[in-house]
């Protein structure tokens, strides 16, 4: 091999490992910022620590009780269901029926998500407010 063909070499191998290098750091460094979550059949069979979790599911019908800012409130997947306690301002989204995500830990001796955070999602069809006819 020519110097010439061993320096392109060295070069193409080193700015391989660069690219390769920042795409593993942006890798790691959004793996926090990416909101996954997990349903409650997910949590009850695969999680037995405290670790911080997010729980996704539909608030059931019913089961929402406030007291102040202390809300209790079962959350389900249609298979299993986990009671939740928050404590905070429930978000304006918030309905019986809807979908949630809660960021928190599953207490697995009380059998309670203990919920930092809650975001209310809302469905994917977008209604604008009827606007009124006015005559000009």
């Amino acid at each position: 091999m020519s110097p010439k063909a061993k320096l392109r070499t060295l070069q193409l191998i080193l700015i391989l490992s660069f690219v390769g290098g920042i795409c593993l750091f942006l890798a790691g460094a959004l793996k926090e910022n990416i909101v996954y979550f997990k349903t409650p059949s997910e949590i009850l069979t695969l999680y037995k620590n405290h670790r911080k979790l997010r729980l996704g599911g539909l608030v059931v019908k019913g089961s929402v009780k406030s007291e102040g800012n202390t809300h209790h409130f079962i959350v389900s997947d249609d298979t299993s269901s986990i009671a939740v306690y928050y404590v905070g301002r429930l978000p304006d989204l918030f309905r019986e029926g809807q979908g949630i995500v809660a960021i928190g830990t599953y207490d697995i001796a009380n059998k309670i998500f203990n919920a930092n955070q809650l975001l209310a999602k809302h469905d994917q069809y977008y209604r604008p407010p009827k606007i009124p006819k006015t005559s000009l």
